[in-house]
């Protein structure tokens, strides 16, 4: 006669989600993913992410979030790159894509994923 035993698992400890937080923070600075969170999404300093571009859009004055909120409002954006004013012409450029590309350290650009994208994959493109 064989038995099955099933083992319980059990947190050995509960935190808060301020706790948990700060550990993710830390995690995410450890690992070089440090950015800043606005309230809807990532952003990614100094960071591009190459390839996937379906839509360039010229920005007068706008900056970072003006480009994170375009992503946020297209069901066709995965992640979006802020390209700072004077590195593709006097005008800001917000890249919109329809992948999740690798990210790349440079300080060009300010980054972002779309909350729910699937993982980075390949890159095409500029």
């Amino acid at each position: 006669m064989s038995m099955m035993m099933r083992a319980r698992v059990r947190p050995k400890h509960k935190g808060s989600i301020a706790q948990v937080s700060a550990g993710l923070l830390l995690v995410l600075s450890v690992t070089g993913l440090t950015g800043s969170v606005d309230a809807k999404g990532f952003m990614e300093h100094n960071t591009a992410r190459h390839g996937g571009d379906y839509k360039v859009i010229s920005l007068d004055k706008q900056g970072p979030n003006s480009c994170l909120r375009m992503c946020e409002a297209d069901s066709q954006c995965q992640a979006w790159s802020f390209v700072k004013p004077g590195v593709e012409g006097p005008e800001a450029k917000c890249r919109l894509k329809v992948t999740v590309p690798f990210r790349s350290e440079s300080p060009c650009c300010i980054s972002g994923v779309s909350l729910g994208s699937s993982a980075p994959g390949r890159r095409t493109g500029y």
